[in-house]
């Protein structure tokens, strides 16, 4: 992708709408046959994650036993009116836990832009769809360039490996992907899209990755609903004006900074925080 910055995006999305730019941006000719191709493989993509929610198995759990079950607990809890929040919000926060367990489950999923980050996107967009049905198929689609061009330019300016930048790179990745998504889908500008994904990934900056026993489960799963929160937070207040007082790019400089400063044992090595827990040691790796 030749956009690298944000800035470079924004000022691109002068001339075209900005999931345009993104697209254009990626085909190596804009041609027809080129932009049919890659909106076709974008379909599979938004497919892909519908399906990851739509068949969700409450009574599966992954090999370890870490996890399974709890977007299903979820679920059942909004029947008992206890629960706070909208459905919108509540469905996300189940989503986000359905998708992030079909993973550690072993079933498909979109990577967005990890393995490990891969119910943020689908918690946000999946509801938003329910919430706004009249939303066209094609929109859905736009907005998932979105996430895919914001997602390149934060892959290339900082990262969005956990064993590179901690988990800030994944789930903070993600968030602020799916912050520009919001905006765009509900009529933000550009900047306001860049104000998003900046603010989304500032809240999260500094986030370690220290999953137990080594496994994208614990605390992995849960990181994912909290991903989804900040997007959400994030995006409203993007689209009420309010601005990230940090440059966008310059937030994803400071990331790269941080991912740097990190000790090893705090890049997805399973040897620091959660991991190094009387619970996480009792799952880490025997040697030998």
């Amino acid at each position: 992708m030749e956009l690298r910055s944000v800035a470079a995006l924004i000022e691109a999305s002068r001339k075209m709408p900005i999931w345009e730019a993104i697209l254009c941006s990626d085909l190596e000719e804009d041609t027809p046959e080129q932009r049919a191709a890659s909106l076709e493989k974008m379909q599979m993509l938004w497919q892909v994650m519908q399906d990851s929610a739509a068949g969700y198995d409450g009574s599966q759990r992954s090999l370890s036993g870490l996890s399974g079950g709890d977007g299903e607990k979820y679920t059942q809890m909004l029947s008992s009116g206890k629960m706070m929040c909208g459905t919108y919000l509540n469905d996300a926060i189940a989503t986000a836990l359905k998708v992030s367990e079909c993973n550690a489950c072993m079933k498909r999923i979109v990577a967005a832009p990890t393995a490990g980050s891969c119910g943020v996107i689908p918690a946000v967009l999946i509801p938003y769809r329910k919430e706004y049905p009249d939303t066209p198929e094609e929109e859905m689609l736009h907005a998932l360039y979105v996430t895919g061009g914001f997602g390149n330019i934060i892959a290339e300016r900082a990262s969005v490996s956990g064993a590179e930048a901690g988990c800030q790179a994944e789930i903070g990745a993600a968030s602020a992907m799916a912050a520009a998504a919001l905006v765009y889908l509900r009529g933000g500008s550009p900047e306001a899209c860049g104000n998003a994904c900046a603010m989304a990934l500032k809240n999260l900056l500094g986030l370690v990755c220290d999953p137990v026993g080594g496994l994208v489960e614990v605390p992995c799963v849960k990181r994912n609903v909290i991903g989804a929160m900040d997007a959400l937070s994030a995006a409203q207040m993007a689209l009420a004006g309010i601005e990230s007082r940090v440059p966008p790019d310059q937030v994803l400089d400071a990331m790269a900074e941080v991912g740097r400063s990190l000790p090893p044992s705090l890049r997805e090595t399973g040897k620091g925080g959660l991991a190094a827990t009387p619970f996480g040691m009792a799952y880490a790796p025997k040697e030998g």
